[in-house]
């Protein structure tokens, strides 16, 4: 997988691309601050009809995941993270995988939060994963379950930031997106067939 490839989705080359981005990052965590507003809403995005993805969510909104339909939540921030007894009174389960801000997770992380997350899918669960800012770590998790539930990655970001404009990953985040996409497939890649051991006694003609 070709970092290159995903980098299209958002990429303006030059100067004035790296503005973008910087000013794309920063916008972002504005609308973050102004949802801790009284009184404003959850910076909070729905991909699809089992994915949303976004930033931090207030203890006092947990309420608001649960009239969601959300029932899974993955939280990818090391700085701090979600109350998982108070989200488990609404029936609400949480993986907390901590990543630091503007880094991926590991394939390992995503490797877990995918394994975590496709059987509570399977069984009609709704999953929102989720960062600080709702930036680049809680959107890598979403898209790698995403490809795991086998969307072509690049049109999942493109899909992704239609719904959310924010989300913009950084080069490390989408080389950890693309090596999780090699991981995925190589995964999925038909075993080898083996003949089974001879018999004992078993001789050749």
């Amino acid at each position: 997988m070709n970092v290159s490839l995903l980098r299209e989705v958002h990429h303006v080359p030059g100067v004035r691309g790296w503005v973008r981005k910087q000013v794309l990052r920063s916008v972002a965590r504005v609308v973050e601050w102004t949802t801790k507003l009284p009184g404003r809403g959850m910076n909070v995005s729905q991909v699809n009809d089992w994915l949303w993805v976004g930033g931090s969510v207030s203890r006092s909104q947990y309420a608001a995941l649960k009239a969601q339909g959300i029932t899974a939540v993955i939280d990818l921030r090391a700085e701090r993270v979600d109350d998982a007894a108070a989200l488990a009174a609404l029936g609400i389960e949480l993986l907390h995988l901590p990543v630091t801000d503007r880094y991926p997770p590991s394939v390992e992380q995503l490797m877990k939060g995918v394994e975590w997350a496709l059987p509570r899918l399977k069984a009609g669960g709704k999953l929102y994963t989720h960062c600080e800012h709702g930036v680049g770590r809680g959107p890598l998790m979403g898209l790698a379950v995403l490809v795991a539930q086998g969307a072509d990655v690049k049109e999942a970001y493109r899909a992704l930031r239609e719904r959310r404009w924010q989300a913009t990953l950084n080069d490390r985040q989408l080389g950890g997106l693309a090596d999780f996409t090699v991981a995925w497939e190589a995964r999925k890649a038909p075993e080898r067939v083996s003949l089974p051991p001879a018999s004992p006694g078993a001789t050749g003609t």
